[in-house]
């Protein structure tokens, strides 16, 4: 029997996923999926990264990137309104940079955007990396030197024991996964010339990551592996405003909804587990969402 403690953290789990939802899809009324964001990009590899909450990282994930071992020019998607202060902190970079501001914050969905644009210019790869993200002056080539065409590789690579988001584990570097994280990845560009990546169900927009993950490795057959390529997470950076305080419920019916698509997230050696049945929607309207812009 379920103690009251657990009956509250259940609701409020369920509370705080339902808000979410509500929220995502509320933020991106009006938003036109297949827009372009035109921009000069040259000839560096191009790191791809988002602001939002925490511009007092932004010079120093600059400097980092500028004191790599691999030639590269960064490309940020700003979320966030303080251009301003945006704008003051990239004016004295070593490498060169690319802003967009946005209109709205759209979340890491913004990087497929200018991936996009990195590929329409000729670019074959593109780099991830998250604004709280620590990493020394080897990590890009490391990142680089382990890519393969029609691939997803990186650092937060997982695969899954059950259609259960709570299965998941992470690989060793190499290994094969189901889901690789956008914070520290390197990614083959012609999945983001693919259309079906801007049919994103609006509700599961902010967990862009999984969305990537399915349509690269389950539409597209991309290769999903863990890179040996190594971040460390700025602790000091840690805040409310941290995307897994308020996307973990959603992530769960996430992947559930994906599963119902189609999608076998298990892994060949995950214990010879096979893949059990997620359960009935629980929103009728997921059943089409894959398809419909909604």
């Amino acid at each position: 029997m379920k103690t009251a403690h657990q009956v509250r953290r259940a609701l409020t789990n369920r509370t705080t996923t339902a808000m979410t939802l509500i929220r995502n899809g509320r933020s991106l009324v009006g938003w036109k999926r297949s827009q372009r964001t035109p921009l000069p990009i040259g000839d560096r590899m191009p790191v791809i990264f988002c602001t939002w909450r925490r511009l007092e990282r932004l010079q120093r994930t600059l400097e980092q990137l500028a004191a790599q071992d691999f030639p590269v020019q960064a490309l940020i998607w700003n979320n966030s309104p303080d251009r301003a202060r945006v704008d003051a902190a990239i004016r004295y970079s070593g490498i060169p940079v690319t802003v967009h501001h946005s209109q709205r914050n759209i979340g890491g969905f913004g990087r497929f955007y200018l991936a996009r644009e990195a590929a329409e210019q000729g670019h074959d790869r593109v780099v991830f990396i998250d604004d709280d993200q620590d990493f020394g002056p080897g990590t890009m080539t490391n990142l680089i030197r382990a890519h393969r065409p029609n691939s997803l590789s990186g650092w937060w690579a997982f695969g899954f024991r059950s259609a259960a988001y709570s299965s998941k584990f992470r690989t060793a570097p190499g290994e094969t996964a189901s889901l690789t994280g956008t914070g520290g990845m390197v990614a083959d560009t012609a999945v983001f010339r693919d259309p079906r990546l801007l049919r994103c169900p609006r509700r599961y927009w902010f967990a862009e990551d999984i969305w990537l993950s399915y349509v690269a490795g389950h539409l597209r057959g991309y290769h999903l592996f863990r890179s040996p390529a190594d971040f460390e997470f700025d602790e000091s950076a840690e805040d409310k405003y941290a995307q897994y305080h308020v996307l973990g419920g959603t992530k769960c019916r996430f992947l559930r909804y994906l599963v119902r698509q189609g999608w076998n997230p298990v892994l060949p050696a995950a214990d010879g587990l096979e893949l059990t049945n997620p359960g009935p929607a629980t929103n009728p309207d997921d059943e089409n969402a894959a398809s419909t812009i909604l």
